[in-house]
């Protein structure tokens, strides 16, 4: 089976560097605009199934993807992006001006990101939810499968360390998959072999 992981098109809290987390913000022109160019790379190849976090930036994103396919949208709970807590909605300079060793954690340091006192969500908590989404991905899948799998950042950094087996250190320094980067995985008789990685030709 072939599986696309793709990010979400640029949304409007992206550009002005606001944590979203679980909170949504619509896709910008230059969103829809990406969305739309990587439509027209995929439109030739037939795909199963499109697969969506059940939130509104990947959910516009898995539509303008899909351009004139009639096939309906799955969810996958688990595939949510990471849980911020009480710092949805705020800017990224705020986050390190209260939260700095939390704010440095986040970024470089995923072994001791502690948000409990914002009641967000940890690498490990992410992790372990994204790994039941993938059990509950591939359950669905037969082997001769094709599909789109349209999810987030951190959630995406979680499932390339779930799919790797990468130390936890790792993660850090991992960066985030670009918006509408598109990484393609197969998956073989137990294993993961991945293809193609944070591609973006799409936008050039």
């Amino acid at each position: 089976m072939e599986i696309y992981f793709i990010r979400h098109g640029e949304t409007l809290w992206n550009t002005l560097k606001i944590f979203q987390g679980r909170s949504d913000s619509p896709l910008t022109e230059l969103g829809i605009s990406q969305a739309e160019k990587l439509s027209e790379k995929l439109k030739d190849i037939e795909f199963t199934d499109f697969y969506s976090s059940p939130m509104g930036r990947t959910i516009q994103t898995t539509k303008i993807i899909m351009g004139d396919r009639k096939q309906e949208i799955k969810f996958i709970e688990e595939f949510k992006e990471i849980s911020m807590g009480d710092i949805e909605g705020i800017p990224r300079s705020e986050f390190e001006e209260k939260y700095p060793k939390e704010f440095y954690d986040f970024f470089n340091n995923p072994v001791d990101y502690d948000p409990k006192v914002y009641h967000g969500e940890n690498y490990y908590e992410v992790i372990e939810r994204v790994k039941k989404g993938l059990d509950k991905l591939l359950s669905y899948l037969n082997d001769s499968d094709r599909v789109v799998v349209v999810t987030h950042g951190v959630t995406l950094k979680a499932l390339f360390h779930v799919i790797t087996k990468e130390k936890m250190d790792v993660l850090g320094a991992a960066k985030v998959p670009q918006n509408t980067s598109v990484s393609i995985v197969k998956y073989k008789d137990g294993k993961f072999n991945i293809e193609v990685f944070s591609d973006t030709s799409h936008l050039d």
